[in-house]
């Protein structure tokens, strides 16, 4: 179960980073399958959730929303008052393409075009399940326009 789970949030992860090097793409999944092993533990996802997430679609649980803002704030692109943290991708892309400058443009634009997740009212507070399942849907919308794997 864990590695369909794995391979998915890799694949969200990378809309945020587009990873060249093959030694920090190893470093960046490793470090990431520990974030989603921990994060598993109290937010079980099935085999019917893992099926919606590869179509793009969020499933309307709380554990699923959940999952991803735990392995979202472990991986530093969520802040604890469950927003979207703009200076913790920024700092994310930079240590992985940072020597590419038209990398580095597409991908702040990217940002950009999805930091006002943060503005949309969530019924969760600092908790940022909601804020998440926000985050998931915004970088399924948006990262065809920046050219940005999905």
């Amino acid at each position: 179960m864990f590695r369909p789970l794995f391979i998915y949030f890799t694949f969200i992860y990378f809309l945020f980073c587009d990873v060249q090097a093959q030694s920090n793409l190893d470093e960046l999944q490793k470090n990431y399958l520990n974030f989603i092993l921990e994060c598993a533990v109290e937010n079980p996802v099935t085999s019917d959730d893992l099926e919606e997430l590869k179509n793009q679609k969020m499933p309307d649980k709380e554990n699923v929303k959940c999952l991803f803002a735990c392995a979202y704030k472990k991986a530093g692109m969520m802040n604890d008052k469950g927003d979207l943290f703009i200076e913790g991708v920024q700092e994310i892309n930079k240590k992985y393409f940072g020597d590419n400058p038209e990398k580095m443009n597409k991908s702040e634009q990217f940002i950009q075009a999805c930091k006002s997740v943060n503005d949309s009212p969530v019924s969760d507070g600092n908790k940022g399940c909601d804020r998440a399942a926000l985050i998931f849907q915004c970088s399924v919308e948006k990262a065809p326009d920046f050219e940005l794997v999905v």
